[in-house]
């Protein structure tokens, strides 16, 4: 619970500090979310990679296992293009790319509202 609230504080000081641009000038040009999820998913690869227990227990999983994810995948997008029928404004590739986050609203975020190159 405590590491919970001072993500959340974290996050509410950002808002207040770009609320009342408090942030240092130029900030958002360097792109600075992206690099810290970057940075973010290289801990947690390190720590998942240091663990032998969880390395392990994947050894040890059947491959009928793998199938719920690979289905809650199937299935998530194939709701994402049914649902953008209803959605005029945004296209069916719009809609998947929002619902291929599963719950990572964080990270598809930002990689949806990056410009093409």
């Amino acid at each position: 619970m405590r590491d919970s609230l001072i993500i959340v504080l974290f996050f509410a000081v950002g808002i207040l500090l770009s609320c009342f641009d408090l942030y240092p000038s130029g900030l958002e040009q360097f792109n600075l979310s992206f690099y810290a999820l970057c940075f973010l998913m290289f801990c947690v690869g390190i720590s998942i990679g240091n663990n032998p227990h969880i390395l392990l227990s994947f050894r040890r999983l059947s491959p009928k296992f793998f199938l719920l994810p690979v289905c809650t995948i199937l299935g998530t997008l194939a709701g994402c293009y049914v649902s953008s029928f209803f959605f005029e404004r945004h296209s069916s590739v719009d809609c998947m790319a929002v619902g291929a986050g599963f719950g990572y609203y964080s990270l598809s975020s930002i990689i949806i509202t990056q410009p093409p190159p």
